[in-house]
């Protein structure tokens, strides 16, 4: 636990660190030029998936990251425009990019303390366990960023988006999925 709250605590201090800078209005200032508050839950998604893979630790990324959306996810969509239904659920999307992206890089991620401990705990190899959980998270990752973020971003339902997430795992199952050989005497 002791790591645990280590990064924690260091992850606040970097968090008020950026908040003394201003870190979030000059986010905000620079992503209007550049960054389609439409595409936003998708880019903030692979951004915390990529921060918490090479770290190591969702509560270090999300401690970092959602200093930094909550305010960009509020402001961004408003002064692009769009409405304020789409608005909300951009921002709501944004901030879920954050968690889901954070945990997503934490059990994907080779150094992370879950999946060491899921490997060790198991008694696999510790890459082989990395290899076999790869595939399933990516491909779950890629349902939620084609048929949850970027749909968002257009003022689709979040509750069709959802629908047809669980219609293409359904699918990839069917599809990709096979079936583990019976025991015999089964």
């Amino acid at each position: 636990m002791i790591v645990a709250v280590a990064i924690l605590l260091l992850a606040w201090s970097l968090s008020a660190v950026c908040d003394g800078l201003g870190t979030a209005g000059y986010l905000i200032e620079i992503s209007r030029e550049v960054l389609s508050a439409r595409l936003l839950p998708l880019v903030v998604f692979v951004l915390a998936a990529a921060v918490s893979f090479a770290t190591g630790t969702s509560w270090g990324t999300m401690a970092i990251l959602m200093p930094l959306v909550y305010p960009l996810g509020h402001q961004l969509p408003l002064e692009a425009g769009l409405g304020a239904a789409t608005s909300l659920h951009i921002h709501l999307a944004a901030v879920s990019a954050v968690l889901a992206g954070a945990v997503f890089g934490d059990h994907c991620s080779p150094i992370s303390d879950t999946t060491i401990l899921s490997s060790l705990a198991t008694g696999s190899d510790h890459v082989d366990h990395v290899k076999t959980q790869l595939p399933y998270a990516l491909s779950v990752a890629g349902v939620a960023a084609l048929c949850g973020y970027v749909p968002v971003g257009y003022g689709v339902s979040p509750w069709l988006s959802l629908g047809l997430g669980a219609a293409a795992v359904v699918f990839m199952v069917f599809w990709f999925g096979r079936k583990v050989d019976q025991l015999p005497g089964q």
